[in-house]
């Protein structure tokens, strides 16, 4: 993948975060888990040759929506 769009999305799912009202302390470790769910809507395809997605991507999809403004 691209660490330019890794690095994105990781600020985005930490400005969703905290948006979202998430306690500064927990910010690092959401940012960790739902990183891949930001880049893969960033790219706007699932192409596992430049992202490969944790085995739990629908999960977090759908977590990643109950928190994001």
């Amino acid at each position: 993948m691209n660490n330019a769009v890794e690095g994105r999305a990781r600020a985005q799912c930490a400005l969703d975060a905290e948006v979202a009202g998430i306690r500064r302390k927990d910010i690092v470790a959401t940012v960790e888990r739902f990183w891949p769910v930001v880049a893969a809507e960033m790219m706007g395809v699932r192409d596992d040759a430049t992202l490969i997605a944790p085995p739990d991507m629908e999960e977090l999809q759908a977590a990643y929506r109950k928190i994001r403004p």
